[in-house]
């Protein structure tokens, strides 16, 4: 029994070991599969929307729908698009109505989009849904429209 702990003892700190090689000292130990790097991407084909993160700060919002002129998409209640919304809106897509998946369903998927609601909350969970989907241009305001009213951006009525 001494003999049977002993080895477990033994083999359970040369695993151990092998975890925590640094620096090679334990050269025995099999090294792990080195991962490829992603391949860089190729001079000139970046696109104008690949330099803005998906998530975008009011003022970046605003450089995006000038730079890239992406679809703009409020996703609020009919109401609330009333009080005020941001131009150039294209499309507005009431998030609670039922057939708010279906409405995004039928967007171009290679397209670029800009979603923005009162908080975030919202495009938070639609930007979830448009990635299911396999949309890669979507991206929204962080803090929605109450965080670009904020930062003192311009709401048309």
């Amino acid at each position: 029994m001494k003999i049977l702990l002993t080895a477990a003892i033994v083999l359970t700190v040369a695993a151990a070991a092998c975890a925590f090689d640094l620096g090679g000292f334990f050269s025995g130990c099999a090294k792990p599969a080195a991962v490829p790097a992603a391949p860089a991407p190729s001079a000139g084909t970046e696109t104008a929307d690949s330099a803005f993160p998906a998530n975008l700060k009011p003022e970046e919002a605003l450089r995006f729908i000038e730079s890239v002129k992406p679809v703009v998409i409020d996703i609020r209640t009919a109401e609330e698009h009333a009080a005020g919304y941001i131009q150039p809106t294209h499309e507005v897509m009431d998030y609670y109505a039922p057939d708010f998946k279906e409405r995004l369903a039928k967007l171009d998927r290679n397209g670029k989009y800009l979603l923005y609601c009162r908080s975030g909350r919202r495009t938070g969970a639609a930007l979830q849904v448009m990635g299911d989907l396999g949309f890669a241009g979507a991206h929204d305001i962080a803090g929605g429209i109450t965080a670009w009213t904020s930062a003192g951006l311009p709401v048309a009525k």
